[in-house]
């Protein structure tokens, strides 16, 4: 008679083990907001170093880790006090499966009945307290004021967007729902207006996916999708992605230039190559050449330079580097982005397009940095993007904010070379 006693005496002590375990990992993570050091890479490391971590283990503690990050300045003065630092951070948490597996442990033992972007109100906060969360120097790096909607989604978990890659033999949305949960089936559905964009649940699992697997869909933020959408005229010809990262805009890239045109994608990250090279397979796109090495020469149709920089748009996203990142970096981030466009700028063939972009919200990595390379490129001028999805390119480029579509933030601006 006493077996089930026992059973959930244990089933405590091991959700008790996890916010120790939890608790410990979150003051490793304290020691990685130095600029520079590679977050994601060291907390993969970390994990790896527990030995017997499963999925479900990381995503209970990468979800604890993110949540902290996100509501730092308003858990510093209770982190001393582990308890009543967990109790805060599980109810600030999304209520993920893994994360609801904590709820016997807090100290009233019931979860919360708040909207998972309201979760903040537990700590007495209201919307005017978000903008406490940013650095102290973001918003007058912005051209637009955070809102109470931005702010909201500062503290969320972005839904997981998907593109189209391949001509699909039957509906794409009905085979992922095959494989979702109910609650997350009803919240997987093609974008009204984004050609080939699919919405996902942020928990939904596509990695072992059969349409992720064989190709049909790849992840690609809906920002990042709306960026080739807003050139003024379509691409075609010869392109170069001159910073392809892991390779998302390559491949939309290929895609809208098929069937004549082809893209040559360079990236001077070996690690980011190789996914490019395994993404590029995956798509059984035949127009796209990965170089090895820098391009010195060349002429395109059109080089696409998506520059390093601060990352500010995917704060949401990537909260680590919020607490990373330090205004004098934005100035050395600019420099950088200058030197990177100028150095591409003699690929472009004449009468050809200069796209630039950044995952930045701050206007020195962005509208400074368009106007510098205009004063000093006098064989370029400044290219109108298109007015599609509402947005209004009044010479100084375009800002796509969180809030506008539910996913990151960037920023691009297109110069066109004189012929």
């Amino acid at each position: 008679m006493q077996k089930p006693l026992l059973n959930a005496g244990l089933k405590i002590h091991r959700l008790q083990n996890q916010r120790r375990i939890a608790y410990s990992l979150i003051e490793r993570s304290r020691t990685l907001l130095k600029p520079g050091t590679a977050f994601t890479r060291e907390i993969h490391e970390l994990f790896r170093a527990q030995g017997k971590f499963g999925s479900k283990d990381r995503r209970l503690y990468r979800e604890l880790i993110y949540t902290y990050l996100r509501y730092q300045p308003w858990l510093e003065s209770s982190y001393a006090n582990q308890d009543s630092f967990m109790d805060k951070l599980i109810c600030l948490s999304a209520p993920t499966d893994e994360i609801q597996t904590l709820y016997p442990t807090l100290k009233d033992r019931a979860p919360l009945a708040i909207p998972s972007d309201q979760r903040f109100r537990s700590l007495g906060r209201d919307d005017d307290d978000l903008e406490q969360l940013l650095p102290d120097w973001f918003t007058s790096h912005t051209q637009r004021s955070p809102s109470p909607e931005s702010l909201l989604n500062l503290v969320t978990r972005p839904p997981l967007w998907l593109r189209i890659q391949k001509d699909p033999r039957e509906d794409l949305v009905d085979r992922l729902k095959a494989k979702a949960n109910p609650a997350q089936a009803e919240r997987i559905e093609k974008h009204p207006n984004v050609p080939d964009c699919i919405h996902a649940p942020s928990d939904f699992p596509l990695a072992n996916h059969p349409c992720f697997l064989e190709g049909d869909v790849e992840i690609q933020d809906i920002s990042s999708q709306i960026l080739l959408h807003l050139l003024k005229e379509a691409p075609k010809g010869s392109w170069l992605d001159a910073c392809a990262g892991a390779g998302g805009k390559t491949l939309q890239l290929a895609n809208l230039l098929k069937p004549y045109g082809k893209v040559t994608a360079y990236d001077k990250r070996s690690s980011a190559l190789r996914e490019l090279h395994s993404r590029a397979k995956r798509s059984g796109l035949k127009n796209i050449s990965v170089l090895d090495q820098r391009p010195t020469e060349g002429s395109y149709n059109g080089v696409l330079v998506d520059a390093p920089c601060s990352g500010s748009g995917t704060w949401r996203r990537h909260p680590y580097l919020m607490r990373q990142t330090r205004e004098d970096e934005i100035f050395d981030y600019a420099k950088t982005q200058l030197a990177i466009l100028k150095s591409y700028a003699p690929l472009v063939a004449e009468g050809g397009i200069l796209v630039y972009s950044t995952c930045s919200l701050s206007r020195y990595e962005n509208e400074a940095v368009q106007e510098k390379f205009l004063e000093d490129y006098t064989d370029f001028r400044h290219e109108p993007l298109s007015s599609r999805f509402g947005y209004e390119d009044r010479g100084r480029g375009i800002t796509v904010y969180p809030e506008d579509h539910n996913g990151d933030g960037l920023y691009v601006a297109t110069f066109r070379k004189k012929a």
